[in-house]
């Protein structure tokens, strides 16, 4: 017995690490086809009001894809005008460095003894380069695989009428209603994710913006829109945040101590009022997902999908739990799955005596 359970469960290492080989190597297919699945639940009822509204579907298509891409693409030029505003700026910056470095060096010396060089030890500015020109690189590998996302969104929302047809042809009456509320019901979670999400980034980046401006570090607007997009991967943004703004607030500001302390205790307080506490509760209490496993599964997806799949790991987890939640062998690890609050659970139940 003992073995049996022994041997099962190395199965299960060896497929999940198997499955995440094989996903990370079809990646350039894969991951554009998921992006467009979660746009069409986003895009799905805008197009469908239109439709009510007697515009001919194709065009009421064209029109939503093109404020898509046109906002994504606004997005880009924002984002590609930041990193070479930043890039001109660079030397005043490394200027900056290079004399704070020497002042540490000389005051670590002088109480230590400890000689170090920040410059030729820790290539700081070096790696800091290649990180900017990485990821402008990136923005235009995302801008090539945007063309392949909208080619999917377009097929995907074409054929998302004809589905319910089809799930009536291809099985029974009540088995074809059943799968069909349970594809209404992961549309319904996504989108209450995404809005929730977008709401709490926006109102992040807004509060970020406002302090930094006030306080007058340089590019408020860049961190403004770095937090909103940053905010929609879970702890592990604020972070990466904090550390960016406050290194910022430290290079512009020093020896003003003042104001490296109001940089710091700004994007402390709000990660943590709004990234780390308010943020986690809503969403754990909405989508009824435990913390832990929202946690796992952004380094999961992260191993595998790099950034974008941090981004993705929420919503994938929601259509895992939601599956898991209607087929009967694996209900209870859709249980185990769970926040674990009262009021989520009966929302669960009555989900399911709505579907039987």
């Amino acid at each position: 017995m003992r073995v049996s359970a022994v041997s099962t469960g190395l199965l299960a290492v060896i497929s999940v690490i198997m499955l995440g080989a094989v996903l990370k190597i079809v990646s350039a297919i894969l991951l554009p086809l998921i992006i467009a699945i979660f746009l069409s639940f986003i895009l799905a009822p805008l197009v469908n009001l239109l439709d009510k509204l007697h515009i001919p579907r194709i065009l009421a298509l064209v029109m939503v894809l093109l404020v898509l891409f046109g906002a994504m693409f606004l997005v880009y030029l924002f984002l590609q005008a930041s990193v070479n505003s930043f890039i001109q700026e660079y030397p005043k910056y490394a200027a900056r460095y290079m004399e704070i470095s020497s002042q540490i060096e000389a005051m670590v010396m002088e109480r230590f003894d400890i000689s170090f060089d920040f410059s030729t030890d820790i290539n700081w500015q070096g790696r800091l380069r290649s990180y900017l020109v990485s990821f402008s690189s990136s923005l235009l590998n995302f801008i090539s695989s945007l063309v392949l996302i909208i080619i999917f969104l377009i097929f995907l929302l074409l054929e998302k009428p004809l589905l319910k047809y089809k799930l009536a042809r291809a099985f029974n009456e009540e088995t074809g209603r059943r799968i069909g509320r349970i594809l209404e019901h992961i549309n319904e979670q996504v989108g209450r994710y995404i809005n929730l999400k977008f709401f709490i980034s926006l109102a992040t980046g807004l509060v970020v913006w406002l302090f930094l401006s006030i306080i007058g570090l340089d590019f408020p607007i860049v961190w403004g829109v770095l937090a909103f997009l940053l905010n929609f991967i879970p702890s592990i943004g604020s972070f990466v945040l904090i550390v960016i703004t406050i290194t910022m607030g430290v290079v512009q500001f020093y020896p003003d101590m003042g104001k490296i302390a109001a940089v710091s205790i700004a994007m402390i307080a709000t990660q943590v009022t709004i990234g780390n506490f308010i943020d986690p509760r809503l969403q754990g209490r909405r989508l009824n997902i435990s913390p832990l496993l929202i946690l796992f599964s952004l380094i999961f997806w992260g191993w595998i999908w790099g950034v974008m799949g941090m981004f993705l790991s929420v919503p994938i987890t929601v259509v895992l739990q939601i599956a898991c939640e209607n087929i009967p062998a694996l209900r209870p690890l859709a249980i185990l799955m769970e926040s674990g609050h009262v009021h989520a659970v009966k929302h669960n139940s009555e989900f399911e005596e709505k579907t039987e």
